[in-house]
């Protein structure tokens, strides 16, 4: 039935943007969707767990697959199926962070309206999650992590020191631990233009082709390479 009611609210959400969800799993039992969950994990995957799959809450039961679920799917949205109302706190006892929670009543309809709402939900959350890291450079500073908006990144570049980077703000500058090569495939606003300098194309003030030379706005310059001309050319054609 909550397959059927998937097909369907796919049908209503698409009127506002077009969704198409596939459903990749229907397990039976707590051991198959553990077996599934372990040999094909999804990031930012839609999960409904009935509760009582274990079928007695002191066994294996879906509160345990979704702490499993959690722990390599962070971004998981979690949408817990049960015929007992009064099981909806042990979700919030265990921290399980579920975006939604069903009551099965035996009403089709019903039914149908609460998986439609739930994936609607699912989806925004999911949504505001990619944009928030779109949108956002974190860089580990100590034992903490910090957060900065990606129009602050000015350009990162390498030091006389093995994997720390140093990280130019338009407030500052910071060092944390990383490789260079690996912000542009973790931050797609990041573009590298030599060995040693990752920049953020947004604020770059002036482009200077002969010289191989980029002006930010901080007034700092750094120089791209020969090979990189190309991209460099492109990135800024329209500018």
């Amino acid at each position: 039935m909550i397959k059927d009611c998937i097909k369907r609210a796919q049908i209503i959400l698409s009127d506002e943007e077009e969704l198409d969800f596939a459903v990749v799993k229907a397990a039976g039992s707590y051991d198959e969707a553990l077996d599934f969950l372990t040999k094909k994990p999804l990031a930012s995957g839609i999960y409904f767990l009935d509760i009582e799959i274990g079928k007695k809450l002191d066994e294996q039961n879906g509160l345990d697959l979704g702490e499993i679920i959690k722990k390599q799917d962070p971004k998981a949205q979690l949408i817990f199926v049960t015929s007992h109302q009064d099981m909806a706190f042990l979700t919030f006892q265990r921290r399980l962070g579920a975006s939604n929670f069903i009551v099965k009543n035996g009403n089709a309809d019903d039914l149908r309206r609460d998986v439609t709402y739930s994936l609607e939900q699912a989806v925004d959350a999911i949504a505001k999650y990619r944009y928030i890291q779109k949108n956002t450079f974190s860089y580990r500073f100590g034992h903490d992590v910090r957060n900065m908006s990606m129009g602050d990144v000015v350009y990162v570049e390498t030091t006389s020191v093995p994997h720390k980077l140093r990280l130019v703000k338009t407030t500052g500058w910071a060092e944390f631990i990383g490789k260079l090569k690996e912000l542009p495939e973790k931050y797609p606003a990041l573009v590298q233009v030599s060995e040693s300098c990752v920049i953020n194309p947004a604020n770059v003030k002036e482009v200077d082709l002969k010289e191989k030379k980029l002006t930010f706005i901080t007034g700092d310059v750094q120089y791209f390479s020969v090979r990189n001309i190309r991209k460099v050319r492109q990135l800024f054609q329209e500018r």
